[in-house]
């Protein structure tokens, strides 16, 4: 049985030329599946070359649960590898690497490395680095996971399926439960796509904002790690002074006069989405 690949799309182009045509250069089998949410710049167009199957997602229907759970669905065999299309992968074994991770029946899913586009700038860059890279980074966190190149259990998954009430974090939320459950999940580096946003303040606050709301529904909070000081003024002084060391290494000047401003849109939109979420889980 061949391998779905499910990819889920929105107005990619030109990315998603580079995406498909790397897809398509796997060395090994499989089958894809494009979800595409009623693009307008030809990303269905484009699809529709290389999918064996492609479904239109209406625009303002688009849940990501609810749409991970489509995919989920629609497909066959025990994993179900998920890209989005503006994940460029950057060999031939990308897919190949990726299943590996599968070493054991305890892994309920794995996730790939994504590196900096070649136009992504620093502090973006640094933040891709910080969060993939070789995984020792991640070792320190309380939880890490990324949908957009990635495959899931198919026999988990069916025992719990994704949440649909989420519009952020759907995957950290399914794999933080699938860990409570006592399954594993891996991060593999050798598997690598080239994936990057260089978001403005406001988008940038917009996802903090999501991602914030969704931690105060995913984890269960002390006090201590709820409050001000713990959950938002000391992540906001190491990012900073994180950044200055990497950006001054470099000569990025500019990009080490922006950090103070991107951290507290991060700091601000996190803390807002985060007091928004905790007061929603007390009703």
């Amino acid at each position: 049985m061949e391998t779905w690949i499910v990819m889920r799309s929105h107005n990619d182009m030109p990315l998603v030329v580079e995406t498909l045509a790397r897809v398509k250069r796997q060395n090994h089998d499989f089958q894809l599946l494009v979800l595409d949410n009623q693009s307008s710049d030809g990303t269905t167009q484009e699809a529709e070359k290389y999918a064996h199957q492609l479904l239109n997602i209406p625009q303002g229907t688009y849940v990501p649960g609810r749409v991970l759970n489509q995919g989920m669905r629609l497909t066959d065999g025990e994993f179900v590898v998920f890209l989005n299309s503006d994940c460029t992968p950057q060999n031939d074994r990308w897919l190949e690497e990726l299943l590996k991770g599968f070493h054991s029946d305890k892994v309920a899913a794995v996730f790939g490395r994504q590196i900096p586009r070649t136009d992504c700038q620093p502090l973006y860059a640094k933040d891709t680095e910080d969060t993939f890279g070789d995984g020792e980074r991640q070792k320190y966190w309380r939880h890490c996971f990324s949908m957009a190149s990635s495959a899931i259990r198919r026999s988990v998954w069916e025992k719990m399926p994704f949440n649909e009430q989420l519009h952020y974090s759907e995957d950290i939320e399914w794999t933080w439960r699938a860990k409570q459950a006592g399954y594993e999940v891996e991060y593999v580096p050798q598997s690598v796509v080239s994936h990057s946003h260089n978001y403005s303040l406001k988008q940038f606050y917009k996802r903090q904002f999501g991602e914030g709301r969704a931690d105060a529904a995913i984890f269960a909070w002390e006090n201590w790690q709820k409050s001000f000081l713990r959950y938002s003024l000391l992540p906001f002084t190491r990012q900073v002074l994180s950044d200055l060391q990497y950006c001054l290494s470099r000569r990025e000047f500019k990009s080490a006069g922006f950090s103070p401003f991107l951290r507290m849109s991060q700091l601000l939109g996190r803390r807002a989405g985060f007091v928004t979420g905790l007061k929603e889980s007390r009703h």
